[in-house]
C-alpha cells in the first residue's frame, strides 16, 4: 500500500512539472477546458492548487479549486448559498479571503485561515454596499478592498475584522484592484483620477502616489510579481484586453498575450517566470499558464 502511495504522488508531481516546464519553454497552456465564464485566478500553495471564480449558473458565482497536478476541480466552499468571487492570497497561502454577496445589493469581504475557518468579515453598510477587490497584506493583519462612498470609489485598508479602518486613497473617479508589493510596503492599483485608467502605485500607508503608466486606452488589474521586481497588468492600448509585465517603477512595458479576444485576470505563479489568465478564445474562457520573459 505504502508502495501505491508513493507512485500516486510521484505521477501527479510529475504531471505538475510537466504542465509547468511546458509552461516555461515558453508555450501557453491551456489549464482548464469547460469554456464556462471565469475570473479571478491566483495560485496557493506554492503553485499546487489554484482558486478562481466561475459562473456556475445565469445567477450564482462559484470560488472552484483546481489541484493542478491532477486537474481535479471542487468547489472551495461546499456551503456557500450566495456568489463568491474576487479570491485573494496571501504570499504565504495561511490566509485567503474573497467577496460575498449577502442579499441583492450588499457584499462583504470575508478573510479565511488555509483550512477554512472564517478570521473576519467586513460587513457591509446599510443598503446599497458593494465592496470590490480584496487583497491580504502579506504578513495577513490587513486587507486592502475598494468601495464607493460619498459617490467616489476608494481604496480602504483595515485588520480582518473590520477594526482600524482607513481611506488610502481620496481622488476623484474610481480607484480600484489594489495589490500589495511582498514586502508590504507599497500598493499598486488602477485608478480614473486623470480621465482614463491608468497604473498607480503608492505607500502602503497612501502616501507617495505615482503614476506609473501613460496610454490612452486603460491600464487596469495591476500585481506585483512575487519578488516585487514587476507587474502584471491588463492593457487596451492594442485595441483589444491583452495581458502586459512591466517594471515595478513603470518602465519597460513588455506585451505576453496576443489573442483576438480578450486575455485577462493575470496572476503570477509563486515562481515569478509564468502567469495565470483567463484567456477568451472562439467565446469560451478558461484558464491559460504564460510564460513571461526574464
Amino acid at each position: 500500500m505504502a508502495s501505491c502511495n508513493r507512485l500516486a504522488v510521484f505521477l501527479l508531481c510529475t504531471v505538475a512539472s510537466a504542465l509547468i516546464a511546458e509552461a516555461e519553454a515558453g508555450d501557453t497552456v491551456r489549464v482548464t477546458r469547460d469554456g464556462r465564464l471565469k475570473f479571478s485566478p491566483v495560485f496557493r500553495d506554492g503553485g499546487a492548487e489554484l482558486v478562481f471564480a466561475e459562473l456556475v449558473t445565469p445567477s450564482l458565482y462559484q470560488l472552484r479549486r483546481l489541484v493542478v497536478a491532477d486537474g481535479s476541480n471542487s468547489p472551495l466552499n461546499t456551503t456557500a448559498s450566495t456568489s463568491e468571487f474576487e479570491p485573494a492570497c496571501s504570499l504565504d497561502s495561511e490566509c485567503y479571503a474573497y467577496l460575498k454577496t449577502r442579499s441583492a445589493l450588499s457584499v462583504s469581504v470575508v478573510v479565511c485561515n488555509r483550512r477554512g475557518t472564517k478570521l473576519g468579515e467586513i460587513l457591509p453598510a446599510d443598503g446599497f454596499c458593494g465592496y470590490r477587490s480584496p487583497a491580504l497584506a502579506p504578513d495577513h493583519s490587513r486587507v486592502a478592498f475598494s468601495y464607493a462612498e460619498t459617490g467616489r470609489q476608494q481604496i480602504f485598508s483595515a485588520r480582518p475584522d473590520n477594526t482600524d479602518r482607513r481611506a488610502l486613497t481620496d481622488s476623484r473617479g474610481i480607484n480600484n484592484w489594489p495589490s500589495y508589493a511582498p514586502d508590504g510596503k507599497s500598493i499598486v492599483f488602477g485608478s480614473s483620477r486623470d480621465g482614463n485608467f491608468e497604473i498607480y502605485r503608492m505607500s502602503s500607508d497612501g502616501s507617495d502616489v505615482r503614476r506609473l503608466t501613460d496610454s490612452p486606452f486603460q491600464d487596469i488589474r495591476p500585481r506585483f510579481s512575487p519578488d516585487g521586481r514587476r507587474i502584471a497588468f491588463t492593457s487596451h492600448r492594442d485595441g483589444n484586453a491583452e495581458v502586459y509585465v512591466m517594471q515595478a517603477d513603470g518602465s519597460v512595458p513588455q506585451r505576453i498575450t496576443e489573442n483576438s479576444e480578450r486575455d485577462d485576470y493575470p496572476d503570477w505563479h509563486p515562481d515569478g517566470r509564468q502567469l495565470i489568465l483567463v484567456s477568451e478564445r472562439a467565446g469560451k474562457h478558461d484558464l491559460y499558464l504564460t510564460s513571461v520573459p526574464p
